[in-house]
């Protein structure tokens, strides 16, 4: 069952935001034959109170009945396309990088996953408070920014500062809907962890392959054939930028007029009746996000907290690529063990100190490759220097909220 939960959510991972937005089909003659079918139709109110009674037996457990456990993510960079396949459990997604960097655009992208993660997990929490405090929701999306640096900081780029927007229908007073973002933040695991800085550990595991390759036969290109070509795209998208620079300004004008702009939208996370939480990423790409039964969930995707341990796999192993073709290396194969200790018992008697956020953040990377040990070292030394969520994670963050009521409309120009 699992298997085919997973394969689902393979595929919903392909559905373009443009589909999402037409919603159900529209099959009745009249709203009040609609409305009269969907009055009895689960809502996030039940789902509320459903979850308030799972939390309460969860919180009422002893520490004696639980114990630690390690969360695991693995990534593996596809041979041939050198897109990156993130497995967690039974769910996985594919993450990618465009034309330009010798990707095929087939999947996300790391950096905007991440924010989706992020918002993911702070609307888990919300729903938690929610309904513990006995608060009715009827809709919750939250979209999510990073922003500029106020002042110049000479960090690696990645985003950050971030603002998160929530749009929520609730009969809550506008006093009840701030208190509730406020224990939401304060509860949210992931959102306490990014906030840290974490410098997440490298292991090191190398075998050797021959300097020599011979392709014939049954014998398909593999993944040193595609940092080959990555490098090829990298040089000649380099190049193009540099031509760029050497446009007139009456050029520069031109190519800005007819470039068609519209306001930027941040990843959002749309949570559903039965508290699942969709991730919306690059505007196309669909991830599930859910929680085990034990806290109310249906446990039909990955949670936000092994989502984080994702990202952070998923961006070491694009950056290991591009470096690889920088460096013009012979590499064969890149995988990613990515993982962290949870503690279920935190806040209990007892263990009211230990940590709610993931402890012992690391990654091991699996390399088969015939460059020298010496060589593989500052290979992953420059990866480490300009990874956008490895440097994420050693850095301190921020977050800020604002709550705005009523629905999301994630296309607000009138695309469909």
């Amino acid at each position: 069952m699992k298997n085919n939960i997973a394969s689902l959510i393979f595929a919903a991972l392909s559905v373009s935001a443009a589909a999402q937005a037409q919603g159900p089909l529209d099959i009745f003659r009249s709203d009040a034959t609609k409305q009269k079918l969907e009055q009895n139709a689960p809502s996030l109110r039940n789902h509320l109170k459903a979850r308030k009674t799972a939390l309460e037996a969860w919180n009422a457990l002893s520490p004696r009945d639980l114990k630690q456990v390690t969360l695991t993510a693995n990534v593996t960079a596809k041979n041939r396309s050198g897109a990156r396949e993130l497995r967690v459990r039974d769910f996985h997604y594919l993450g990618d990088c465009g034309y330009s960097h010798g990707g095929q655009d087939s999947g996300v992208d790391t950096p905007t996953t991440a924010q989706a993660v992020f918002a993911s997990d702070l609307a888990d929490s919300y729903l938690n408070q929610a309904a513990l405090l006995g608060i009715d929701i009827d809709s919750l999306t939250i979209e999510i920014h990073g922003r500029p640096d106020k002042e110049p900081t000479g960090r690696v780029w990645y985003p950050r500062n971030f603002l998160y927007t929530i749009y929520i229908e609730s009969p809550a007073s506008d006093a009840e809907l701030e208190k509730l973002a406020v224990l939401a933040e304060q509860n949210s695991a992931v959102a306490t962890l990014v906030k840290l800085a974490v410098t997440p550990q490298l292991i090191i595991d190398r075998t050797e392959t021959p300097r020599e390759k011979v392709l014939g036969g049954g014998v398909l290109p593999g993944l040193r054939e595609y940092i080959k070509g990555k490098r090829q795209a990298i040089l000649a998208s380099r190049a193009k930028q540099e031509a760029l620079k050497n446009d007139t300004a009456a050029q520069r004008r031109n190519r800005e007029r007819s470039t068609t702009k519209r306001e930027p939208r941040g990843p959002w996370v749309k949570v559903f009746p039965n508290g699942v939480r969709q991730l919306t990423v690059n505007d196309k790409y669909l991830i599930l996000h859910d929680n085990p039964e034990y806290l109310g969930g249906t446990d039909i995707g990955m949670t936000s907290s092994e989502g984080v341990l994702g990202i952070l796999g998923t961006c070491i192993t694009h950056i290991s690529l591009g470096q690889a073709a920088e460096l013009d290396l012979d590499v064969d194969s890149i995988r990613l063990t990515v993982q962290a200790e949870w503690d279920p018992r935190a806040g209990r008697k007892g263990y009211e100190k230990t940590p709610i956020n993931l402890q012992n953040v690391r990654y091991t990377m699996h390399v088969q490759t015939p460059e020298s040990e010496e060589k593989v070292k500052e290979w992953l030394r420059r990866v480490e220097g300009i990874c956008p969520m490895y440097n994420l994670f050693k850095d301190t963050q921020t977050f800020e909220h604002k709550i705005v009521r009523g629905s999301f409309n994630p296309f607000p120009d009138g695309r469909k």
